[in-house]
């Protein structure tokens, strides 16, 4: 109750910060006792929760999580299945989180634990907006197709109709797609404590399904979708794409509207055009064009251009524009920039995990099989632009 009150107090005063530019004195005395009033009584509720969190005993707790986390733990090992949320895989997939409640796994002193070098999958699925839409048959999501157009007006005249226009509006129906993924783990795991086999299970479940959502949803509506713009490649001799110095601010610069170049953006690219973008020399000196430099988490970082710097984020799934040859029959897009919000990924159903020691008995393999309903299209008007390889004249 008291949390659902600071929420509400807390939503409350950024109503009120939103009215003080445009308030009069009246308005804004009275909004200067309300905020009074808003932040005695979060003072006083925040005061009560501190007390009782202080008297509250400190072992209760952790104790009945760590004993119903090693009953869920050893239950998923007899029964070899699982199903997991909606909230919880978008969680996961959104913030790359364990689905476990605390975020730490409780494990025996002197237990190793499973390990693994790394997750695999491009991060382009942790930067799209997610949405739960369990229950639903399919999703319709509006975007502005135009906006409005002003007219000049003269005074005591009728405003012109003929050169203003209003706004249009469409919309993309996402619907759901069965992705089904399949792993498979050593038998030798389950000598770990059933905590972490549980853990190791569902993060592998979880990996191979951001990988086919990464693959199949986002990916291939970048590529195909009529929302995105497109900016031509260069091509090299044999008629293949190439990227060079102007490359990056072509994207950047032909991202948004006359008006505007967008923010928020991320370049999403192939490995090999990131290698290839770092490949372009300066005629002159022949100086690195592009600057990059990578975050911690390896397939991200910053792109620098001179003063122009953007994010990029590695995605196999999209279609290298170095060393590409021209189709004969389409176009191909290949690296995209834009705000990775502009897309939506819908998931409509729960991911159910189930295990089985049959199919790999010989190799002593436990097959770890998922499947969930998930969809995802562009959302936004331009709210992407692709660097696009013509098709052979």
């Amino acid at each position: 109750m008291n949390e659902k009150r600071l929420q509400e107090i807390a939503l409350r005063k950024s109503e009120l910060a939103k009215e003080v530019e445009s308030a009069d004195e009246k308005r804004l005395a009275e909004i200067e006792a309300e905020t009074a009033a808003l932040e005695k009584e979060e003072a006083e509720i925040r005061k009560k929760m501190d007390i009782a969190a202080r008297l509250k005993p400190q072992i209760a707790e952790p104790v009945r999580n760590t004993v119903e986390a090693e009953e869920r733990a050893k239950s998923f090992v007899d029964t070899k299945k699982t199903v997991i949320s909606v909230e919880d895989t978008r969680s996961a997939i959104s913030k790359r989180a364990t689905l476990v409640s605390s975020g730490t796994l409780a494990t025996p002193t002197g237990v190793s634990g499973i390990n693994d070098m790394n997750d695999g999958e491009s991060s382009i699925i942790d930067m799209v907006y997610v949405e739960n839409c369990e229950g639903m048959g399919s999703n319709k999501v509006a975007y502005v197709a135009a906006g409005m157009t002003a007219s000049s007006q003269t005074e005591g005249s009728a405003i012109n109709s003929g050169t203003a226009s209003d706004p249009t509006y469409a919309y993309v129906e996402i619907t759901p797609t069965s992705l089904g993924v399949f792993s498979q783990i050593s038998k030798q795991a389950k000598k770990q404590s059933p905590l972490q086999y549980e853990a190791k299970t569902k993060k592998l479940a979880l990996q191979a399904l951001r990988v086919k959502a990464t693959s199949a949803i986002i990916a291939a509506d970048l590529k195909t979708s009529t929302l995105v713009d497109e900016v031509t490649a260069a091509l090299d001799g044999s008629n293949k794409g190439t990227v060079g110095a102007t490359t990056l601010r072509d994207l950047v610069l032909g991202y948004g509207g006359d008006e505007y170049s967008g923010g928020q953006g991320v370049l999403f690219l192939n490995k090999t055009d990131l290698v290839a973008l770092g490949d372009v020399r300066g005629t002159n000196e022949k100086k690195a064009v592009y600057e990059i430099i990578p975050d911690a988490n390896p397939n991200t970082g910053i792109i620098k251009d001179g003063g122009l710097a953007v994010k990029y984020c590695i995605c196999s799934a999209l279609t290298a524009c170095a060393g590409t040859s021209q189709s004969a029959t389409a176009k191909q897009r290949t690296m995209v920039y834009g705000d990775p919000k502009n897309f939506e990924l819908d998931l409509f159903s729960a991911y159910e995990v189930r295990v089985s020691e049959d199919f790999a008995f010989t190799s002593l393999m436990d097959t770890i099989v998922g499947d969930v309903e998930a969809g995802g299209k562009v959302k936004v008007s331009k709210g992407f632009v692709a660097l696009t390889i013509a098709k052979t004249p």
